[in-house]
């Protein structure tokens, strides 16, 4: 599949077979109907996203791509697996925490006729057993905007390298460290989401330390913002604070995830070098696909982008991590 043009084609193919599904009569649960009918009216423009992506990565895995085992990483909606599979790729391997995700991945694909051979529910220590026990050794890895929800980033690279150390990885995020007003929107939201978070991190150390007081306690619940519960009955029973340097990133205490976690790219580049990986940061684009004025901007915006120096402008950025050691 190096042949940009019958490439895009196939994408373009399967574009229009999702926009043409019925997901109403789908058996689908309403999360994953309601997610994917949000995605439908930018489908063309998130389509170009996984287009882009897995086209650099079908070049960086070596191998022509029916030879290749893909690994879609946070895969939710399944799109991309579906788009690998459209696109020629032997092998694609999905995985997501959330089972209902897992299962519309399934109910879709049988609607269009094709989609990821096997479908793994669960996070990377998962998909790492999976490949130990089967003998697997994924060629190449892409997530989009899931790396910024993953509690610890270095239990997730030590999985993905343990399966294979020359794998070439890519993610996307929209947590860019680079333009000031993505950054000021998600603040927001982490701000709105730490209210919740602080009282629950709060009122559950009081169930496990009836002897501390509310105002002890709450002190506490600030200073193990960003951890799950465990860490969090850790942190206090060592008397050991884990106050984050951001002011602003924060995790559900309950699962871990993050709320769109910005981190610089310098924190991605320390996490990477123990692998000998070398890490390049592409930037993202508008959706030039709208119509009227907004899309009038957004492709005048990613002319701008063309630009050098321009990062700050992105949307989004791609993580491109490259090992030096042959995959």
């Amino acid at each position: 599949m190096r042949s940009g043009f019958l490439f895009f084609t196939k994408m373009n193919s399967l574009t229009a077979t999702l926009k043409a599904l019925d997901y109403g009569k789908l058996p689908l649960s309403d999360y994953s109907r309601s997610y994917i009918l949000r995605m439908l009216p930018d489908l063309d423009y998130y389509m170009s996203i996984y287009g882009r992506c897995l086209h650099s990565m079908l070049r960086a895995g070596k191998k022509a791509p029916s030879e290749l085992t893909l690994v879609d990483y946070g895969g939710g909606h399944g799109f991309l697996s579906m788009a690998a599979k459209r696109c020629g790729v032997g092998r694609v391997v999905y995985v997501d925490v959330n089972p209902q995700a897992a299962e519309a991945v399934k109910v879709v694909s049988a609607a269009v006729g094709e989609g990821p051979d096997v479908v793994l529910m669960g996070d990377s220590s998962a998909l790492r057993r999976w490949c130990e026990d089967n003998g697997v050794r994924p060629d190449v890895l892409l997530g989009m905007d899931v790396i910024e929800h993953i509690y610890r980033l270095e239990d997730f690279f030590a999985d993905l390298y343990a399966v294979n150390p020359g794998m070439p990885m890519l993610f996307t995020t929209g947590s860019t460290p680079y333009n000031p007003w993505v950054k000021r929107r998600l603040h927001r939201i982490m701000k709105n989401d730490e209210s919740l978070f602080r009282l629950q991190r709060r009122d559950f150390i009081l169930t496990q330390r009836p002897d501390l007081s509310h105002p002890a306690a709450l002190t506490w619940a600030d200073r193990t913002r960003g951890l799950v519960f465990d860490d969090v009955l850790k942190a206090v029973r060592d008397n050991q604070p884990v106050v984050l340097k951001d002011r602003y990133n924060t995790c559900d205490p309950a699962t871990g995830s993050w709320t769109e976690r910005i981190l610089p790219v310098a924190d991605y580049r320390r996490l990477l070098a123990p692998y000998g990986a070398h890490l390049r940061v592409h930037k993202g684009f508008y959706n030039g696909f709208r119509s009227g004025i907004k899309g009038i901007v957004s492709r005048l915006l990613n002319g701008a982008l063309l630009l050098p120096l321009t990062h700050w402008l992105a949307p989004f950025i791609i993580l491109e991590c490259q090992s030096r050691t042959s995959s």
